[in-house]
Formats: structure tokens, sequence, C-alpha cells
């Protein structure tokens, strides 16, 4: 007998739109006559309500309805419990699904977790907490800020998040004074922003160099460069406009495994997979030894 699909949806994805994937999520698992229970919330009542249904022996797969905030917090409840990941895109960019080609369309996403086939997603390890598509200090998290003045006042979308890079952009950079080590080497670094990433979608989104470190198993630690006080709207441009040069605007590491240390506070804002956090500095990242299970759309075979 096939287990159940326990779906947890952010309640916070806008209350209409939430309301509205209930339903067809419903539909769609009532006419394939699977097991099925939809719970709504958000925050960390979501997250505790994750790990609760991912530790029902019933249970076979978790799905996580919501941004990437959201999947990283069903995904750690799956990975945790041994249980596949079902993944209903409703974010803004929505990059894990993306990277995974599942499809934004609530519809289709369902049917995929029904008849698609189990992929294993190389994750990110920060400090013991899973980390699915990147983790950024400095200019990045002041974005974010920036970003939920806007949503609050003119609503979720792409080009609110857009137009948040640019606001950022006329502030004054911070200025971060890092040592990074990484399986390679030790190096110092005053930067306004370091970000660790291993989604190869939003590399290629905003044209960053750094694919060749998948490709070898590993993930890319971004620099930014800080070479004069207009850096910030130049690199705010140029990622708007996917004209970041490698070598020049940014460097870029291949690693497995690296630490970063803020040399003047210990506590720092970070972004994490979209989501605001308070952290503390040092900071280590390593590939997941682990590898978590997703259902994703199968492959076509090539004629």
């Amino acid at each position: 007998m096939r287990g159940a699909i326990e779906v947890i949806l952010n309640a916070k994805s806008g209350s209409q739109k939430a309301d509205e994937t209930r339903r067809v999520l419903e539909k769609v698992f009532a006419a394939a006559d699977r097991p099925f229970h939809i719970s709504m919330a958000s925050g960390e009542k979501l997250c505790q309500i994750a790990e609760e249904k991912a530790g029902l022996a019933a249970c076979e797969i978790l799905v996580a309805g919501g941004g990437d905030g959201t999947l990283c917090c069903v995904a750690q409840a799956a990975l945790k419990a041994g249980k596949s990941l079902g993944v209903i895109p409703l974010g803004t960019f929505n990059y894990f699904a993306k990277n995974l080609s599942i499809p934004l369309d609530p519809a289709e996403a369902a049917q995929v977790i029904l008849r698609g086939e189990k992929v294993r997603a190389p994750i990110l390890d920060l400090d013991g907490r899973l980390i699915l598509n990147n983790a950024s200090i400095g200019i990045h998290p002041a974005v974010l800020l920036k970003r939920r003045q806007l949503y609050r006042r003119w609503g979720r979308n792409q080009i609110n998040a857009y137009l948040s890079v640019l606001l950022t952009a006329f502030q004054e950079a911070p200025r971060l004074r890092v040592r990074l080590g990484t399986d390679k080497e030790e190096v110092l670094r005053e930067t306004p922003l370091v970000m660790v990433c291993s989604n190869q979608f939003q590399m290629e989104e905003f044209a960053l160099a750094g694919k060749e470190c998948l490709a070898q198993g590993k993930f890319a630690l971004y620099v930014a460069r800080m070479p004069g006080p207009a850096t910030i709207f130049r690199l705010g441009l140029r990622t708007l406009f996917r004209r970041l040069r490698p070598g020049i605007d940014y460097e870029v590491f291949c690693s497995s495994d690296v630490t970063i240390e803020t040399l003047r506070r210990r506590r720092l804002r970070a972004a994490v997979d979209g989501e605001l956090e308070e952290l503390e500095s040092p900071l280590r990242f390593r590939m997941s030894q682990a590898e978590l299970c997703v259902l994703a759309p199968r492959k076509q075979a090539k004629a």
C-alpha cells in the first residue's frame, strides 16, 4: 500500500493563493485516490508541523508549498526522517524548483509528486543545518530588508524584488573584513558581500561564473570587490542587467568546505535561502554528506 502524502502549505503565501492552491491539491490527490493531508501554517509553527508530519509512520512524501525559505524548513524535516520531498513552488523566485525543472503551476507540480522520479539533490550544511540554494552576508541581507518593506506596502512580486536591489544600491556600502578559510587556502578580504551558492539555475539566471564548481561536486564562494564608493550602485545595476564580471566585480572560489569569519563583529545579519536571520561568526559551510531525495519530473527518453 502506498504511503500518505503530507502537505505543508505556507499560509502567508498570500491567503488567497494558499487557499486556492489547497483546493487544487485536494482535487488532484483525490482524483489519484492517494491518501493525503494538507496543513497550513507559517513561521516557526510551520517548521514544527513539518517535523511532526515527517515523523508519522504512514507518511511517505512530505510536501512543501511556499517559497525557498519554506522549502528549506520542510526539507530539513524530510531529510531528518528519511522521507521524500515534494515541492509546490509558491514563492517569488523559486530557485530550488526551477533548478530541478519542477513546474510552477500547482496542479502540474502535484502531478510530479504523484508520477515523478526520485532524484538526489546536493545540499549545503551550515553548522549542522540544511541550506538548499545559498546564504550570504553583507549587502544582500540589506536588500531583503528593503524587499520586506516594499512587499508590505505594494505586495509580493518580482518587480518589487528587483526594485529593492536598485534602492539598496544607493545606500552606503557595508565594509566587511572577513577571513575565508577554504580547503585549499586562507585569505583576508574587505568586501560588501560574501555569498555561498550551490544552485546552477541561479548562477545561470544572473550570468555568474561558478558552474565548474558544481561539476566538481563543490559549491561556489563569491566575494564582491569594492574598489571605490560607487561600487554598490554599479554592482546593483550590473546585477539587474546580468552584467557582473568575474575577476573584476567579484572573485569566485570553488570549495567543499569553507569557514567565513567576520573580524569586526560576531553577530551578523544573513540571508539564508531568501530569509533574513541573525547568525554568529564564524560560519562553516560544507557540502553535505547526506543527499536530499526530491520528486522531480521524469527525464524524457532521447529519440
